[in-house]
Formats: structure tokens, C-alpha cells, sequence
């Protein structure tokens, strides 16, 4: 019985951990942001990949997404992409760190890429939240393409 309580409490305390993060979205606020002396824009690109794989029995990730950071300015080395959440209606996940990697292009370009199993709608736009720090940086409408 104890054992039961101890798990429902940890369920219940990770689960407002990750809704606490969502719930400190402002879905409004612009693709860029001030961080560390830099002005920070946000650009995405998200497609749905339907292409059928050869000699593979497993389900692949189709979801795509490609978040581009640019600045004038340099980025500063020590930022820390901290969470990255999708919303497409009114459901949003968020893309576990194992889902992408974040590349450093130049001084002046990071970009984001993630692979997710998460299934959207390909006709309806998508609003996407990168944390930054503890810095939110939003792009919404964005469209989602699909590849055949």
C-alpha cells in the first residue's frame, strides 16, 4: 500500500513539473528575445516525413523539425536550450532532450534538429517554445509540410 501512495505521489509531482513548465509559455510573445546581450530570433521548420523505408520493420519517427536561433550579435557559448514544446490546438509535448541535438553552425546560427513519434495534423499550424535559459522564445503558425 505504501508502495502505491509512494508512486502516485512521484506520478503526481513529475506531472506538475512538466505542466508547470507549459503553464509559464506566454504563447503570444515574439519569436525573439534579449539574452545575454543578443537579440535572439527564432525560425522553424517542421515536416511530417512519409517516405517508406526499406528493410525497416520498425515505426520511425516522421516528425520533423528543424529550429533555427540566429542573432546579429554573437550567441553567447554558455546558453542553455533548456526545453522545447510544440502546441497544435489546444495539446501541446514536449520533445524530450534524447528527441534532438543542437548543433552551433557559426558564432550567429544554432539550430535545433528533432526527430519525435508525436503525431500531428499536417493541415493545421503549429506553435513551438524553445527555453532558452529562462528565457521563452515562440514562433506560432507555423506551417507543417509534408514529404513523400
Amino acid at each position: 500500500m505504501k508502495r502505491i501512495m509512494i508512486v502516485t505521489a512521484v506520478i503526481i509531482g513529475l506531472a506538475g513539473c512538466q505542466m508547470t513548465s507549459e503553464d509559464n509559455i506566454d504563447w503570444q510573445q515574439d519569436n525573439q528575445v534579449e539574452l545575454m546581450n543578443s537579440k535572439i530570433e527564432l525560425n522553424s521548420a517542421v515536416w511530417i516525413d512519409e517516405m517508406p523505408s526499406v528493410g525497416s520493420e520498425e515505426d520511425e519517427s516522421k516528425l520533423n523539425l528543424a529550429l533555427t536561433l540566429t542573432s546579429n550579435q554573437v550567441i553567447d557559448p554558455d546558453i542553455e536550450i533548456v526545453e522545447v514544446v510544440i502546441r497544435q490546438g489546444e495539446e501541446s509535448w514536449v520533445i524530450d532532450e534524447e528527441e534532438y541535438d543542437v548543433r552551433v553552425h557559426n558564432n550567429h546560427s544554432w539550430e535545433i534538429a528533432a526527430k519525435s513519434f508525436h503525431v500531428l495534423d499536417a493541415s493545421k499550424p503549429l506553435d513551438i517554445a524553445v527555453q532558452v535559459n529562462d528565457e521563452w522564445i515562440i514562433q506560432t503558425n507555423v506551417s507543417v509540410d509534408t514529404v513523400y
